[in-house]
């Protein structure tokens, strides 16, 4: 599609904040509906963590993938999806 390796890993992470809000707000409004008690600070301050360590993550990686390209990913993915067949297989 023309894109540089940048754009479309940030393109990647866009396509999935739809997918996660939607998620969050499934899984909030089941909160909101039951009869148990819940600890709303928690939550907040758990889902605050959640989304700066997220971001962070997300930032370190886009600048990674530029000094380093996908190969390490790619020898990542492999190593650990050989792993899980063995895992599940033996």
């Amino acid at each position: 599609m023309g894109l540089s390796r940048d754009n479309a890993a940030r393109f990647s992470f866009l396509l999935s904040i739809p997918a996660i809000a939607m998620a969050g707000s499934y899984l909030t409004l089941k909160l909101i509906l039951s009869t148990e008690g819940v600890d709303w600070q928690a939550i907040g301050l758990g889902s605050l963590i959640a989304f700066i360590s997220a971001y962070a993550c997300i930032h370190y990686f886009l600048i990674l993938l530029n000094k380093l390209g996908m190969m390490p990913f790619v020898i990542y993915r492999l190593i650990l999806g050989f792993g899980l067949l063995w895992f599940v297989l033996r």
